[in-house]
């Protein structure tokens, strides 16, 4: 190997290589000019791309601006009004601190800068690290920073660029998320010289609506605020029947941050498991407020991942708050949004379409709806029949199972196509499909049932393939915690030799599920009582005793969850006045 002395770094190239940890893409530099609007204390935010921000970002603010001696250094490297010493990285509450940002984006682009206090304004220039010119300007008071070139003299780094398309893309998801954090300042987008959104100061239930309008209607979505000494927590999230196949939208804010924590977001989804089928995932955005000095931002160049004192308890509080949320009396119950939906349904299907000032199918196509939140929306043709086939779905879909209270009365009426058990309670009736009733009624016994096992008179080989081999044995103490113990006999192959007590009479299915080895580590435990309920569970063309009917109603009818293991609801209820109607009577 060659041998090279060692020397010290050009202070350009040091600059160039700082740079490129902090701003490796477009999206990079607007999170970063973001958070300089918003620590400005400006209540109106505006942001401006060009060929998805490779061409030039220009983000605008009314906030406090800058005298001229702060301009003429906050390009500079470490230059920042936000923390002064160590102290002050105990308790940072503004988004930069660092002193990085605008020192990395002069570096690598054609920076301009225009600030003012008052009536006083002044221009800053710097290209690749070069201050070009400095002087009076005029401009409102506030900030508009300019970058354009962005590593026009890094062409190795360029050269790594996507598409315009993708990159706008990417700006626009960090414009969102920044949207979504601060609700309380207005928002203005604009890409390539159109305007593309207006988001007015609001409810944080409301920003979200207007941010991602496509995930549902604003009346689905739920609101939990909960709080414990040292941080507070507020989610607004959607109703479990709402969900996705990825966790894309479970997001996590600290502080008003956007950060990955991942085991937050498998908070989430933990908390609606009884609400979720397997493999869907909720759409929840969480708002941690939490005091400065428990939480460490310093340790990602983006700011991105946090240190917590109490990751744990903030976790369980987060789990604890979504479930009592989506089981409480007035989530479990018929909404009054629910009843106005389906009457809307019922009688005329143009209905919300008129109480938006739209006449005709033609011009729902072309105008452009104004929201409570300032946005304009464009719906073409597709998007209107779309809606038009939303309000018009059967005027009884249920979304969700309504709750009974424990101990209610009911009369078994009889079974039903070989499926259904269907009860009297009330002024209801109820239509409950006895597989998924039992399969839940299996479910909690499972997974609520002492872990004790019992041995196998004959151990039982299990058929492994090499990757599943590798997750059991990675899994054998949670196994064996669960009642299920493996072992290898004399030949080296694995073998089931105990069962939990509670699933003696279900080794065949342990053994397939073993084998199997398709369950995801997190949900590893509830995924084996979900499938063992299944196998247990009574089918479908089972005809039922009355005494076993009636026990079954009465195990179902005390349940908390309403929905069986893989999230499908237990029953359907319709009231006597909906069979009324159904036939013509007056009630």
């Amino acid at each position: 190997m060659e041998d090279r002395p060692i020397r010290i770094l050009p202070q350009m190239v040091a600059r160039k290589i700082a740079a490129g940890e902090v701003i490796d893409k477009p999206y990079a530099a607007v999170r970063e000019l973001l958070d300089n609007a918003i620590d400005s204390g400006a209540d109106e935010i505006a942001l401006s791309l060009d060929g998805g921000g490779i061409d030039s970002i220009r983000v605008s603010d009314n906030g406090c601006g800058m005298v001229q001696e702060d301009l003429e250094l906050c390009w500079l490297p470490h230059a920042t009004s936000k923390i002064a010493d160590l102290k002050d990285l105990e308790r940072v509450k503004t988004h930069g601190f660092r002193g990085e940002a605008l020192s990395s984006l002069a570096a690598c682009a054609r920076l301009e800068i225009v600030a003012a206090q008052g009536d006083v304004a002044y221009r800053l220039v710097v290209h690749g690290g070069e201050r070009m010119e400095f002087g009076p300007f005029h401009g409102a008071q506030g900030t508009s920073v300019s970058l354009s070139g962005l590593f026009y003299n890094m062409p190795a780094r360029r050269r790594f660029l996507g598409t315009e398309r993708s990159e706008g893309a990417m700006c626009q998801k960090v414009f969102f998320e920044k949207t979504a954090a601060h609700p309380s300042i207005a928002f203005r987008y604009f890409a390539d010289g159109k305007p593309r959104g207006l988001y007015l100061a609001g409810s944080q239930l409301e920003r979200i609506a207007a941010c991602w309008p496509s995930l549902s209607q604003k009346s689905s979505w739920l609101e939990t605020l909960t709080e414990k000494n040292g941080f507070k927590i507020h989610v607004v999230h959607l109703r479990p029947e709402i969900a996705r196949k990825d966790r894309k939208h479970i997001k996590i804010f600290v502080n008003r941050r956007k950060i990955d924590e991942f085991s937050l977001v498998h908070a989430v989804s933990h908390a609606y498991t009884s609400w979720m089928p397997g493999g869907n995932f909720p759409i929840a955005f969480v708002f941690i407020e939490v005091d400065p000095t428990l939480v460490d931002f310093n340790i990602h160049p983006a700011k991105k991942e946090v240190r917590f004192r109490n990751l744990q308890d903030i976790r369980h509080t987060l789990i604890e708050a979504i479930k009592r949320r989506l089981t409480e009396k007035a989530y479990q119950e018929r909404s009054k949004v629910d009843i106005e939906r389906t009457d809307m349904a019922a009688n005329d299907r143009e209905t919300r379409w008129t109480a938006m000032g739209l006449n005709s199918v033609q011009e729902r196509s072309n105008k452009p709806v104004r929201w409570n939140t300032g946005m304009d929306v464009q719906f073409d043709k597709h998007e209107s029949e779309n809606f038009v086939r939303e309000v018009t779905r059967k005027r009884f879909e249920r979304f969700v199972p309504s709750s009974i209270p424990k101990g209610t009365d009911f009369k078994y009426l009889g079974q039903a196509l070989g499926v259904f058990l269907v009860a009297e309670s009330g002024n209801s009736i109820f239509i409950v499909d006895q597989h998924a009733a039992h399969e839940r009624v299996l479910y909690e016994k499972f997974r609520n049932a002492k872990p004790e096992s019992d041995r196998l008179l004959i151990p039982r080989s299990l058929n492994l393939d090499e990757a599943t081999q590798m997750k059991l044995e990675l899994r054998e103490p949670r196994l064996k915690a669960l009642g299920i113990e493996i072992a290898k006999n004399a030949e080296g192959d694995w073998c089931l030799i105990s069962l939990p007590s509670v699933a003696k009479n279900l080794e065949d299915a342990v053994v397939q599920f073993l084998e199997e080895g398709v369950a995801e580590a997190e949900n590893f435990e509830l995924t084996l009582w979900a499938d063992l309920s299944c196998k247990a569970a009574v089918k479908d063309k089972s005809v039922l005793d009355d005494d076993a009917a009636n026990r079954l109603l009465e195990q179902a009818f005390a349940l908390e969850s309403p929905r069986c293991p893989h999230g499908r609801p237990l029953w359907f209820e319709i009231t006597r006045s909906e069979l009324f109607e159904l036939v013509g009577r007056t009630v």
